[in-house]
């Protein structure tokens, strides 16, 4: 690895009245040397004419299914439909292809002409194929509908499906891949795939939600020198016997590749409606499902606790978030060493924010869902009504005192399109400021994997995760026009964008 002389370029520092930087000297995946006044270092060195372009620190997605993503991509895509018919004729084209599984991903009826998707039951994907399974699942990956074919390779003993209408809910469509197992090229390729896709968007590094089977590949990646992004990996709790067996604990691994914790899913998702509310869905009975009780996550968070283990608990509706909140005070009682976060924090009263804070707890939150479901008329009023109003309220969470850091659920991946969520909320409690929605989602997410000495910010002696952008971001109104140039990786150039 040769050193690199990044000059002539405006670098975000973070550091408030710190002086303004003239060029970074990269060298062995590190920021060797900053300069204040004009560079100077051997000829050897290459040299980077950043042409007047802003440098920030690599972008932390803090809440990704980066290797889902690639598997999505190797399957049919139905995020651009725009009826229920569409889908139908993308799903029958699957039956072209080699793959035993005709398997769609990512439907959202909220961007169809007609929103109603009642209608769709496994006798319409029967009509595609009787002798294949059929899957479509939906974008939030809490929802599917199955053909007979498949409902009959899922174990009777799996709940919350509705055999009737071949409808799934939350674990019986979050472990599909269990029984419709990826290949192992499928595996392989997932993780090419999920990186270049992040690393197009500035991503240095992902808090990545995956199993066992999955992490393996990503040793055996990293092994072959292959990742090309760093991964922090946290296990869904099923495996959590598995985890105290092998005797994994928090921060096992190195920069590129290691452990962190048990990802515990406490609710669904509001495009389901199976998000845990303490009041009813508009227009409805439902007040969506807590998929644990207090004594079964009391039981997890002991052993995570013991055990060394970072706890990453999906709680979206303020029901589920009370409760995490509330066992993570009876487990801990005051902050805890291990910096345990609540993921998504879509609905959340002030008492739970101001205890959060009180223990440390972080709030892990997407802030692509504004900017794709909160705007006025959209999703989140349709489903909430006024309750939408304050609804990811990233700026109340910080000035509270919680440690926000922000991720995309890759719905869909793109930190600068998230930054618009934070930044031009619709609402006053989720409103950032450009500098304080970057922080988010690169500095801080340092902090929630123990990183905040290695990466998130431009410093010497800080990790080389630098990405370079064509305007300024901490002009709010140049949020929404701003393209990703160039993104390096450990001193590396892993993507730069062609002209």
């Amino acid at each position: 690895m040769h050193p690199v002389l990044l000059h002539h370029g405006y670098f975000i520092t973070f550091k408030k009245g710190a002086p303004h930087l003239r060029g970074l000297l990269v060298n062995n995946g590190f920021i060797e040397k900053s300069y204040v006044r004009k560079p100077t270092a051997p000829r050897a060195v290459r040299r980077i004419n950043l042409k007047n372009r802003f440098v920030i620190p690599g972008f932390i997605d803090s809440h990704t299914h980066l290797i889902g993503r690639g598997i999505e991509l190797q399957r049919i895509n139905l995020e651009t439909c725009r009826s229920l018919e569409d889908c139908l004729e993308k799903m029958r084209s699957g039956l072209r292809t080699e793959h035993e599984v005709v398997f769609g991903s990512n439907w959202d009826e909220t961007a169809w002409r007609s929103r109603d998707y009642r209608q769709l039951t496994r006798h319409t994907l029967d009509a595609i194929s009787r002798k294949r399974p059929v899957i479509m699942r939906r974008i939030c990956g809490h929802f599917a509908v199955v053909n007979t074919c498949a409902l009959k390779i899922i174990p009777r003993t799996w709940r919350i499906v509705d055999r009737k209408k071949g409808h799934l809910y939350e674990d019986a469509v979050l472990n599909l891949d269990d029984i419709f197992k990826p290949t192992d090229s499928m595996l392989t390729q997932a993780i090419d795939l999920g990186m270049a896709e992040a690393l197009k968007t500035g991503i240095t590094s992902v808090h990545e939600i995956t199993k066992p089977r999955r992490f393996r590949f990503l040793q055996r990646a990293k092994a072959r020198r292959r990742l090309k992004l760093r991964w922090a990996c946290y296990f869904k709790s099923q495996y959590l016997d598995n985890v105290l067996a092998a005797g994994l604990t928090n921060g096992l691994g190195d920069d590129f590749l290691k452990f962190c914790g048990i990802k515990v899913y406490l609710d669904g998702s509001l495009g389901a409606r199976t998000a845990a509310l303490s009041k009813p869905y508009t227009g409805t009975r439902t007040r969506g499902t807590l998929l644990f009780s207090e004594r079964q996550l009391l039981g997890i968070a002991q052993t995570a606790q013991e055990n060394d283990l970072q706890l990453m608990i999906h709680a979206i509706g303020n029901r589920a978030s009370a409760l995490a909140v509330n066992v993570s005070q009876k487990v801990s009682g005051q902050k805890s060493r291990l910096r345990h976060r609540i993921e998504h924090l879509e609905v959340a009263d002030g008492h739970t924010i101001r205890i959060m804070a009180r223990l440390g707890l972080i709030a892990s939150m997407q802030p692509n869902f504004t900017a794709r479901w909160q705007q006025p008329g959209n999703m989140y009023e349709q489903y909430l009504g006024n309750r939408f109003k304050k609804m990811n309220c990233f700026r109340q969470f910080a000035n509270l005192g919680v440690t926000v850091v922000f991720g995309s659920d890759c719905l869909p991946l793109g930190p600068l399109y998230g930054l618009q969520g934070a930044i031009f909320h619709p609402f006053t409690c989720g409103q950032c400021t450009p500098l304080q929605a970057l922080k988010m989602y690169t500095q801080t997410p340092a902090y929630a994997t123990f990183d905040e000495n290695r990466k998130g910010e431009i410093a010497e002696g800080k990790l080389a995760d630098l990405v370079v952008l064509d305007k300024n971001p901490l002009v709010k109104q140049n949020h929404g026009h701003i393209n990703v140039l160039m993104t390096m990786v450990n001193g590396n150039i892993v993507y730069t964008r062609s002209s």
